[in-house]
């Protein structure tokens, strides 16, 4: 199967993807059938829309297995050796895998990869020869050297008491199989950290490593706190808040420390992202066919798959922008002078704690509150105009409308200030709580700002630079994706992962949001100027930073561009007689683009050749 798929579509998945959401949709219509629930209702388009994206998001999510167990050293130059137990000690490639250790055990200094491990190799057990030096290595990625060696005995010597080492293994010289190793002399046999903890899960070391059994990217940094919060370790470095990576030791503490461990909560925080965008969409232009334009969008969209199939924080994040701007939306909506105090202020307590916990993921959370604080205002400024224009008054309507301005202003204002103050920063303090991001100290009120101090010092001084960084202009057309993986198998085939929005998406964006600016100025459109404070406050803020940057800061306002779309398809229906099968038509390229696409977003096997054909500018580069 995936041979046919690889040789008919240059993505050795999609056959196997098709014929599985074929089923699953296939079930849900037999479902709704059997039920008697009508097709034209809102449940069946979002649970379609967001079964089939799950499919494609979930497959191949990551592998269920890792080494758990490791060696850290007591002591400089401690030191292991093993016997190779085979008649044939022949050996190709060394493969050893960093993690890290017990953070706790010393009071200075943490344990985590191994640098400068030096591999030694003899066949008398006496005389020694250097035949490798393992240097840093990424958080929990294979170290794999080839080359020709042929020792009975194989020696493993630190040089510190900082490194820890997961597993190692020397594969059969022309095999796919590993030698047997047995511990025969062990430095420090009081080590509780056992040597033969390096050799007691050979059946994880995979031959070729992929993004299946192995971190990329950010992944050596959120994988790696949530497994410090799953353990109760000390925090080797953290510079965004930490109620995300909390939510990624969920996925591990239920499916243990591995790549589908660490990526499982992304992933279903991903795939919740387009219920909660149909509803946000729903909300601001009450039409099913819109709703569905929307969400499909968002669905087709590239950073929404890539981003939800790396241990990141970025699905949480988008979650919750979405989700407050939701509540934000709800309470706009509502009549002012009819609908209750009680139900405003649900709507707006929701929004404000859905806006603490984005910010207490990731600072672009506070972006966006920015642009709630706007939505905020000037709905509030709107209907205080409209107060003192009927002030003066007498008929029934002005009398009631300013009968109820008097009663709930003040009182909206005063509750806002525990909304989205003091229920915000309540919530940042108290993520840190399950923590232990201060070595030999613990958590305060003090600890949390001096901590947050950090992180504000540690970006806006950071003087790195990326090969694939990118500035806020070049995300608006898609100039300059950034690179995440790539694993060639030097026959023709790769695996490659790269970050980037969906052209099609990216140009009608541009151009919508600029048709939204316009007749939201025009119109005085509220639904309008929701998209576009949207759009400008997570993207803006960018505009002003210096240091190294990346496509997937765009992420943020990709809902908004969306709506912006939709905005534009709105006008496009209501003047065209055929303006609902023009947008369909831009739907269909832009899922169409999405499969295209898919092998360089997913890390699908596929050609060389093919990611070469996808390279579209020169500015775009895949692997191939």
């Amino acid at each position: 199967m995936n041979e046919i798929s690889l040789a008919l579509f240059k993505n050795n998945q999609l056959l196997s993807i098709l014929i599985t959401c074929f089923i699953v949709a296939g079930v849900i219509t037999l479902g709704f059938k059997v039920l008697k629930k009508s097709f034209k209702s809102d449940i069946f388009s979002i649970l379609l829309i967001t079964s089939l994206y799950a499919v494609v998001s979930l497959w191949q999510l990551g592998g269920h297995t890792a080494p758990t167990t490791w060696w850290q050293p007591q002591d400089d130059k401690e030191f292991i050796t093993f016997e190779v137990m085979d008649e044939n000690p022949a050996f190709d490639a060394i493969y050893a895998i960093g993690g890290e250790g017990d953070n706790n055990a010393l009071e200075s200094g943490y344990q985590i990869g191994f640098d400068n491990l030096q591999v030694l190799g003899s066949n008398d057990n006496e005389n020694w020869e250097i035949i490798a030096i393992l240097y840093e290595n990424s958080y929990m990625a294979w170290e794999v050297i080839p080359g020709e060696w042929n020792y009975r005995y194989i020696s493993l010597v630190s040089q510190d008491t900082t490194m820890v080492l997961n597993e190692f293994g020397v594969k059969k010289a022309g095999e796919d199989t590993f030698l047997t190793l047995n511990p025969i002399t062990i430095s420090n046999p009081d080590n509780p950290y056992l040597a033969t903890n390096v050799i007691d899960e050979q059946n994880t070391i995979p031959i070729t490593p992929t993004y299946m059994n192995e971190t990329y990217f950010d992944e050596i940094y959120h994988p790696r706190n949530a497994w410090e919060i799953v353990n109760g370790q000390d925090m080797y470095a953290s510079v965004h808040p930490l109620l995300g990576t909390s939510i990624i030791s969920l996925g591990i503490s239920i499916f243990g420390m591995n790549p589908f461990g660490w990526r499982i909560m992304g992933a279903l925080f991903g795939i919740m992202i387009l219920p909660l965008f149909y509803l946000l969409t729903k909300k601001l232009f009450n039409n099913r066919f819109l709703s569905i334009v929307g969400t499909t969008l968002f669905a087709s969209d590239f950073m929404l798959i890539t981003t939800s199939r790396i241990g990141t924080l970025e699905p949480f994040s988008i979650f919750f922008i979405i989700l407050m701007t939701y509540f934000m939306v709800c309470y706009i909506k509502e009549d002012f002078v009819k609908s209750s105090l009680k139900k405003q202020l649900i709507y707006l307590a929701a929004s404000g704690i859905s806006m603490g916990i984005a910010c207490s993921i990731k600072w672009t959370g506070c972006y966006a509150a920015v642009g709630l604080a706007v939505l905020f205002f000037a709905h509030f400024i709107y209907h205080t105009t409209m107060y003192f224009k009927l002030k003066q008054k007498t008929d029934p309507a002005s009398l009631d409308y300013v009968k109820n301005y008097r009663s709930k202003a003040l009182k909206i204002i005063l509750w806002c200030c525990l909304f989205f103050v003091l229920v915000p920063a309540t919530i940042y303090v108290c993520s840190f709580i399950p923590t232990r991001v201060w070595k030999n100290d613990t958590w305060s009120i003090a600890n949390v700002i001096k901590h947050s101090v950090g992180m504000y010092d540690y970006h806006a001084k950071l003087q790195a630079t990326h090969p694939y960084q990118s500035v806020w202009w070049q995300w608006l057309f898609d100039i300059r994706p950034i690179w995440y993986y790539l694993k060639d198998f030097g026959n023709g085939t790769m695996q490659t992962i790269s970050c980037f929005n969906n052209p099609l998406i990216s140009i009608a964006g541009v151009i919508s949001m600029v048709v939204t600016a316009i007749h939201t100025f025009k119109t005085k459109s509220s639904t309008g100027f929701i998209i576009l404070v949207g759009f400008l406050a997570a993207l803006l803020p960018w505009v002003l930073v210096t240091r190294c940057v990346f496509a997937y800061h765009y992420y943020p306002s990709i809902p908004f561009l969306i709506l912006a779309i939709v905005y534009t398809a709105q006008l496009i229906i209501k003047k065209y007689n055929s303006g609902e099968k023009m947008i369909v038509v831009y739907v269909a390229l832009c899922i169409f683009l999405f499969i295209l696409f898919m092998p360089v977003l997913t890390g699908f096997t596929t050609e060389s050749g093919y990611v070469r054909l996808l390279q579209w500018l020169p500015s775009w580069y895949f692997g191939g």
